[in-house]
């Protein structure tokens, strides 16, 4: 999935492709790399005069925190059980 595929956070993201705490933390911050880069080039076309083509990265990188946010609400919810298991 490229930067500009990645579509809009209308619904609760899949993060079924992570299980483990470690996992959906690793998904976060690829995630919030992603978004980093998006902000980085809508920057760029800002810069440029490209208000138009920028708006779509802010979208892009948007979505990308959104994802990252739902990723560290499982491994939260993950980590709370294990700490209740182990009380």
């Amino acid at each position: 999935m490229t930067l500009q595929d990645t579509p809009k956070h209308d619904i609760k993201h899949d993060t079924a492709t992570a299980s483990t705490e470690h996992q959906h933390h690793v998904q976060a911050a690829e995630h919030l790399e992603l978004a980093a880069k998006s902000h980085k080039e809508a920057a760029k076309l800002i810069s440029a005069g490209d208000h138009k083509a920028a708006l779509q990265h802010v979208e892009t990188a948007k979505t990308h925190t959104a994802h990252a946010s739902d990723h560290v609400k499982e491994a939260q919810k993950k980590s709370m059980s294990a700490v209740k298991a182990h009380a």
